[in-house]
């Protein structure tokens, strides 16, 4: 993956456009371009670099509910949730 993860997750749990828009807004040391991760980059980071602490995380997938899809970090579960339930953001960016 040609991706940088944020250093640390949100501390408290954002609504699905609430967590979009704290992506957009970040800055850290002066990098921008923050988004949050597909689902499918999301079960690689889970798969592969999981110091995440034990949440579920929003990706940016949504599905034909209306909704959008998350992952527990606790055994990999991804499954779909209601855009205003609060889940835990972990932002990434690309690095090409």
């Amino acid at each position: 993956m040609n991706i940088e993860i944020a250093p640390k997750s949100t501390e408290t749990r954002l609504k699905w456009d609430d967590a979009r828009l704290y992506c957009f807004s970040l800055n850290i040391d002066g990098k921008t371009g923050w988004r949050l991760p597909t689902k499918e980059e999301l079960n690689e980071i889970f798969e592969s670099y999981n110091d995440f602490e034990k949440r579920v995380y929003w990706s940016s997938t949504e599905n034909n509910g209306g909704g959008a899809w998350g992952q527990g970090f606790f055994k990999g579960y991804q499954y779909a949730s209601g855009k205003g339930s609060g889940s835990y953001v972990r932002a990434i960016r690309s690095t090409i």
